[in-house]
């Protein structure tokens, strides 16, 4: 796990805001954002996979039972191998559970490889990613951010990141289409401005 941190006075938000002058009304509000990167891509997957449509709560409670059964070494030979009475015992739906092995499968049959990963397009990942059953292009989006660490990404899949834009832009009626659009001039640090829609307004 490593942390990224984004300050207001930083080069990139300067950019930003000269490329786009409404961002300044976003980044008065916070002066800093860290983010959490997690950079062991198989197990970030695994808790992608167990936390949708759940809490954050919830998500905490499953993924610690399936570590600590994992004795703390999620492996895809281990989720490949648990007994699907196991992974029910611990909450896990039989859906959830089809995906695990889906994702298991994938690493272990290299459909799925990290090796050169870092050399790879935003979109070959998101192309690889999607093959794994239960993960789509919102997921694989935010792999990209929340594991590579990648600056340029927008999901326009997320509805937190749709809300907040409306919000900024004093907007409502905003189609997907019009928020890409607006996105496209955040290139190419997209991802510093979804970090701060998400929490510039977390005080408020």
């Amino acid at each position: 796990m490593k942390k990224l941190t984004y300050q207001r006075d930083s080069k990139e938000i300067q950019i930003l805001i000269k490329q786009d002058p409404t961002l300044k009304q976003l980044f008065d509000l916070k002066s800093e954002i860290t983010v959490d990167v997690d950079d062991n891509y198989f197990v970030s997957l695994v808790g992608t996979i167990v936390s949708q449509q759940l809490s954050s709560k919830v998500a905490r409670v499953l993924f610690t039972r399936l570590s600590t059964l994992c004795q703390h070494d999620i492996t895809p030979e281990k989720i490949k191998d648990m007994l699907p009475e196991t992974m029910r015992s611990m909450g896990l739906s039989y859906q959830k559970q089809s995906y695990l092995k889906s994702l298991a499968d994938c690493m272990l049959n290299q459909t799925v490889v990290f090796d050169h990963i870092h050399t790879m397009t935003n979109q070959e990942v998101i192309d690889m990613l999607i093959r794994i059953k239960g993960i789509g292009v919102w997921s694989a989006e935010m792999f990209l951010m929340f594991s590579l660490g990648r600056e340029d990404v927008f999901s326009v899949g997320d509805l937190g990141l749709r809300n907040a834009v409306k919000k900024l832009y004093n907007a409502p009626e905003l189609t997907h289409k019009e928020i890409l659009n607006i996105s496209e001039s955040w290139q190419p640090y997209r991802s510093i401005v979804s970090h701060y829609l998400w929490h510039a307004w977390d005080n408020q």
